[in-house]
């Protein structure tokens, strides 16, 4: 019988070694895996294409305005068409105190005729107001204080609007016309009426008088005149005579003339 081969005790050790890494390799984690490298793909001059279009931008809704109310002429409630409802001070105007204010009435029918149920367009919005264009195309605040219903604001500083007030002092129309005179923020001055004529006490009808009797008609006639009778208080046998008494001339009527010293008849006797 063969004796049993016995493995040299540096191989043991070396087994060992061997077995210990292996049990720690598996305890501790598996080595990296190499990296495989891929060549980089050929560069394309087309883009990328993509599964999905872009998405378009959504267009904003326009809203309009139709005004619901009016408060004053410078404060109107206006309707959107998005269903909103909006209280609107309209920039650059002031109006007169509502029920006190003088020409508040006026300034007030105005705009409810102006603006009531009529659709307008609504400008950016600032710390003194809104500016409220009309249907047409015109500025409300523009019309408003060129016709004399409302003033303007100078805490919008729009020098536009300061002209337009300027020549509507020069007209003197509406608000800046009598009584008011500009003034809007107290009552019309009152008036006071004009005293009634007082009326003379009626006198009682004079009696009727009867006419008097109406003379009667001048009747002319176109023959001459009688010549008056010779006046035979003084007598001149001739015109001798006469002119020694200083009587000559004598005229037709005088005393002492009588025909027969008048030759020619023609009224003047002893003229010579």
């Amino acid at each position: 019988m063969q004796p049993k081969k016995r493995f040299p005790n540096w191989l043991k050790i070396v087994l060992a070694a061997f077995a210990v890494l292996f049990v720690l390799g598996a305890v501790f984690g598996k080595a990296p895996e190499p990296k495989l490298t891929t060549a980089a793909a050929p560069a394309s001059s087309a883009p990328p294409s993509t599964s999905t279009s872009a998405t378009p931008t959504p267009t904003p809704v326009v809203v309009t305005y139709t005004v619901a109310g009016v408060t004053d002429g410078a404060t109107v409630v206006v309707n959107g068409s998005d269903g909103s409802s909006r209280t609107v001070h309209v920039l650059g105007v002031t109006a007169p105190a509502a029920g006190t204010g003088c020409y508040a009435a006026e300034s007030l029918g105005w705009a409810t005729t102006a603006l009531s149920g009529k659709a307008v367009k609504l400008g950016a919005e600032t710390a003194q107001g809104i500016a409220l264009t009309l249907a047409d195309g015109q500025d409300y605040a523009t019309t408003a204080i060129q016709q004399g219903y409302l003033k303007y604001a100078a805490t919008a500083a729009l020098p536009a609007l300061a002209d337009v007030e300027t020549a509507a002092k020069q007209a003197v129309s509406g608000l800046w016309g009598p009584p008011c005179k500009g003034t809007i923020d107290a009552p019309a001055p009152v008036v006071p009426p004009a005293p009634k004529p007082t009326q003379a006490p009626t006198q009682a009808p004079a009696p009727a008088t009867k006419a008097a009797p109406k003379p009667p008609p001048v009747v002319r006639t176109t023959e001459d005149a009688p010549a008056p009778e010779p006046d035979h208080s003084a007598y001149y046998a001739n015109c001798s005579a006469a002119k020694a008494a200083g009587a000559a001339p004598l005229h037709r009527g005088e005393p002492g003339y009588r025909p027969a010293l008048d030759r020619d008849g023609d009224g003047v006797a002893c003229e010579r």
